[in-house]
């Protein structure tokens, strides 16, 4: 296998390993893992939730949580810019007033001293820079539209910018950055505290005749509790709960391991090239993260639609596919912002709501209610007549 293979698994394995690291970073303690749930307020006892991967079919990730609290999770299995899975998921208490969300992974790339530059996709973000945990941290503050409180430290930022630095070589270099702050809003008139935690990893690869390629990827983490409520422990504990399937980390990694030798094999010459055709650098990538993502073949169906199947095919499916990541960004655009579409039974519109209301309602008038109760029916009140929206999406 080349060097530029051997670099790309390297890159992917950290990627991935950040995933989940990133996440047992937001954990506002260090000391040994508490009973989830313990509290008797967060309704005692844990149960054990699973992420799978819909395209290997496999236990990606396994978490712990409160037995009466509500979890969705997927493996979303990377972008134009990084192609490393990762997992986004939503953990709530029954009446949503207490949780923890892992947000799609913010992915940008950029090149220098290079005629290659990675075109810009939708997917991923159009920065040219590396950015500071702290940086991003305001940008999506601003993004969720809600009152920034204050800074705060995370205590496990030295150990993550060591854990990354340790990957660095001559050609192969990494670094981490982390970052939290606190927020404050409101659901049904309840003062809400939320802390968020931003992961960034940027890495940087030297080939001889193309340049120095840069890619960067942002893990974004939200906790939230009523103000004065805060369940350390129970954050914690599931924080630290969050394992990686081995099996499945092996699987995936055998796969793109067998992905690159078939590209070095066929191409090895072309790809030495590419400095002089930097055009063919971009195809040629794109290509092999085209096939791997292939045979991993199904995102999350809230995330990306089918990709197209069979090698004969594949040319005619790359329009498709465009389109395809299209939905994607604009799926984790709602998330990012709040937001959950929406579709209006009696025009066919769709429209986009706070997530943060499970039921929304709407008259002949165009007026709109947003509840929570799902008991809760404004017909009759003499208000109009009211009908339930259908959620579309994530």
């Amino acid at each position: 296998m080349t060097r530029t293979g051997r670099l790309m698994i390297t890159c992917v394995v950290c990627m991935m390993a950040v995933a989940t690291s990133a996440f047992r970073g937001t954990a506002a303690t260090d000391g040994a893992m508490a009973a989830v749930g313990g509290d008797s307020s967060l309704g005692g006892g844990t149960k054990t939730v699973t992420i799978t991967d819909p395209v290997l079919d496999m236990t990606a990730y396994t978490l712990t949580i409160p037995s009466k609290w509500v979890f969705s999770g997927a493996v979303i299995q990377g972008s134009s810019c990084a192609s490393g899975p990762f997992p986004v998921f939503r953990i709530e208490s029954p009446d949503g007033l207490m949780g923890i969300k892992g947000l799609p992974r913010l992915d940008w790339a950029w090149s220098e001293g290079s005629t290659y530059q990675p075109r810009q996709s939708p997917d991923c973000m159009p920065y040219r820079q590396e950015m500071s945990a702290a940086e991003v941290l305001h940008h999506m503050v601003s993004v969720f539209k809600v009152d920034y409180v204050k800074d705060d430290v995370n205590p496990n930022r030295a150990t993550f910018q060591r854990n990354i630095a340790s990957h660095n070589s001559q050609t192969f270099s990494s670094s981490g950055d982390q970052a939290r702050g606190w927020v404050r809003y409101h659901i049904h008139n309840i003062a809400i505290d939320e802390r968020v935690d931003v992961s960034v990893v940027c890495s940087t690869n030297t080939v001889i005749m193309i340049g120095r390629q840069h890619v960067c990827s942002a893990f974004v983490g939200r906790m939230w509790a009523p103000q004065g409520k805060w369940p350390d422990e129970t954050f914690t504990a599931i924080s630290k709960s969050m394992v990686i399937d081995q099996q499945w980390n092996a699987r995936w990694m055998a796969n793109v391991v067998a992905v690159l030798k078939q590209m070095s094999d066929a191409g090895g010459a072309q790809v030495r090239a590419l400095g002089e055709a930097g055009q063919r650098q971009r195809n040629a990538l794109q290509n092999s993260f085209d096939q791997a993502q292939k045979m991993r073949n199904q995102e999350h169906q809230d995330f990306m639609n089918t990709m197209q199947q069979g090698h004969d095919d594949f040319m005619r499916g790359q329009q498709e596919n465009q389109d395809a990541r299209a939905r994607v960004a604009d799926d984790w655009c709602d998330i990012a912002l709040g937001q959950q579409k929406r579709l209006d039974p009696n025009t066919g519109e769709l429209t986009r709501d706070s997530y943060l209301y499970n039921y929304t309602w709407v008259n002949e008038f165009g007026k709109r209610l947003q509840t929570n109760d799902v008991n809760e029916n404004p017909n009759g009140m003499g208000t109009g007549n009211w009908t339930l929206q259908e959620n579309v999406g994530h």
